[in-house]
């Protein structure tokens, strides 16, 4: 009594109602009959931050979202609080929480918080009639930061129609996954087969070997490409294209100059030039990777891979002087014959036969002569299926796997030829 009554400031840290809020009182009561001079210093409010979700009640606004569903395994990740009040505090539980983007409250007053990954990865559509309530931020947060660490980057292919049987038989499709996250992860489980993924709307499929570069570029006039969505994963690597055979447009009967250069279209009949091969051979010799991918005519699909091919520079006539054959896909081993043979064409090169193999046969890497001719003469159906004894040996033909009810091997010339540099 007779002294001053001072009330310090009142100083309040940032609040945060999300994701239901309530009337906030904070009430001053002075007891009754106290004297003057009564002196109130300033009441200070630091500032109030309401979290923009919505539930529907007045003056809040949320971003948590009801979804029907529950995770997988609902241990996994997951914290259970029993017997909470309401839904608004099992709410403010989740909020409290970093980790936690999900909510259950069950009939039984049970209240139980899962995490971003449980619930982008884990959930189902339906479980037991129970709904969730999702912080869509933090799900987001989640999603980006996820896709991210593992490099997937979203890009347009053009399967041209003649490669789209191929396509198709290196897709393993994923039913029980509906989400692209979710899609990732499983092409992530399994990095050493999964090289990228398709996912249109809830439709995932895992790539199994790595795509094609040519893909990736949208071609000129270009009516007979198929476009998909393709998320590359883990990985930015794909094959080159080093040869290229579908059509009798570009023969391959040429000099010297043309197969150290390179010649056609990179979308369309092609050769990279031996120059790049030396090049690019050379640079790793002990560690490259080619795939050959070839087509019969009634588009079954053969494949098999070649390492540590090494081909020496032009002074030796871009001799092959090694390389290692990888079974794939019932491909057999029939590209190349014994080591340090030279490349030959009409005016350069050396075989060991004493005919011309490349006037004879067109050019290649020839013994005496060859076993496949991926430089050949492109023959049309039906006659590419059994050609006439004058074409023997001179079309798109790999002895080992022509059909059976033909003459010889020799005598059937394949639909389609590529073969593929790994960059």
């Amino acid at each position: 009594p007779g002294a001053a009554l001072v009330l310090k400031p009142l100083v309040l840290a940032p609040l945060v109602l999300a994701p239901w809020c309530w009337p906030l009182v904070l009430p001053l009561v002075l007891a009754p009959g106290a004297k003057a001079p009564l002196v109130l210093a300033p009441l200070v409010l630091a500032p109030l931050v309401l979290a923009p979700l919505s539930t529907g009640a007045v003056g809040c606004q949320f971003k948590l979202t009801s979804l029907a569903g529950c995770p997988s395994d609902p241990s996994s990740a997951q914290l259970t609080v029993q017997q909470s009040d309401n839904k608004q505090q099992c709410a403010m539980l989740c909020t409290k929480q970093s980790w936690c983007a999900a909510l259950i409250f069950t009939a039984a007053r049970v209240c139980q918080l899962f995490t971003a990954e449980t619930v982008l990865l884990g959930w189902k559509a339906s479980c037991g009639g129970q709904s969730a309530l999702v912080f869509n931020d933090r799900l987001l947060s989640f999603h980006t930061e996820y896709l991210a660490a593992r490099s997937v980057t979203r890009k347009r292919v053009y399967i041209p129609n003649n490669s789209a049987k191929i396509f198709a038989t290196r897709l393993v499709p994923e039913p029980t996954v509906s989400t692209l996250i979710g899609c990732v992860a499983k092409c992530s489980a399994t990095p050493s087969t999964c090289r990228g993924i398709l996912f249109n709307s809830s439709n995932c499929s895992l790539l199994n070997d790595y795509p094609l570069c040519r893909w990736f570029g949208q071609p000129p006039g270009s009516p007979e490409f198929a476009v998909y969505e393709f998320y590359t994963v883990l990985t930015q690597q794909c094959f080159e294209t080093v040869n290229l055979r579908v059509s009798d447009a570009l023969s391959f009967d040429r000099l010297w100059a043309d197969y150290k250069a390179g010649f056609g279209t990179y979308h369309d009949n092609y050769f990279v030039g031996l120059e790049w091969l030396h090049t690019r051979t050379s640079a790793q010799p002990s560690n490259n990777r080619f795939r050959v991918d070839l087509l019969y005519w009634d588009d079954t699909y053969i494949y098999a891979y070649y390492v540590n091919i090494h081909i020496l520079a032009e002074s030796t006539n871009y001799t092959l002087s090694a390389y290692t054959f990888v079974p794939g896909g019932g491909l057999g081993n029939c590209l190349f014959g014994p080591f340090n043979m030279q490349f030959m064409t009409r005016d350069r090169g050396w075989s060991d036969c004493a005919a011309n193999c490349a006037v004879v046969f067109l050019p290649h890497w020839h013994k005496c002569c060859h076993c496949s001719g991926p430089f050949g003469r492109y023959f049309n159906y039906p006659y590419a299926l059994n050609v006439s004894a004058a074409d023997r040996a001179k079309g798109i033909v790999w002895a080992s796997n022509a059909p059976s009810n033909v003459t010889d091997g020799w005598y059937y010339s394949f639909k389609q030829l590529e073969i593929l540099m790994l960059t």
